[in-house]
C-alpha cells in the first residue's frame, strides 16, 4: 500500500509541475502578444500622425492622447514620450 501511495504522490508532484510551466507558457504568451499590440499601434499611430502632418501642414497632431509634431523628413517627435521616431515610407 505505501508503494502505490507514494507513486500517487510522485505522480501528483509531476501533474502539478506540469501545470504550473503551462500556465507560465500561457500567460508569457499572452503577456507577448498584448506587447507586441501596443507596439504595432504606437508605430501605426506614429506613421498616421506623421502622413497627416505632411498633408495639412500643420504644426501638431492628437492621436490617441499622444501629441506628435513634425520633426523632419520621415521623422515624428512625441512629446510625450519626448523623443523623435523615424517614419517608414
Amino acid at each position: 500500500m505505501r508503494k502505490v501511495k507514494g507513486f500517487l504522490m510522485a505522480e501528483s508532484i509531476v501533474a502539478l509541475i506540469i501545470a504550473a510551466v503551462a500556465v507560465s507558457c500561457m500567460y508569457l504568451t499572452v503577456a507577448e502578444s498584448q506587447e507586441n499590440g501596443r507596439e504595432i499601434e504606437l508605430k501605426t499611430d506614429r506613421a498616421y500622425a506623421y502622413h497627416v502632418l505632411q498633408e495639412s501642414n500643420l504644426n501638431q497632431v492628437t492621436v490617441h492622447d499622444r501629441i506628435y509634431e513634425k520633426a523632419g523628413h520621415n521623422y515624428v517627435y512625441d512629446r510625450d514620450a519626448k523623443q523623435e521616431f523615424a517614419v517608414e515610407d
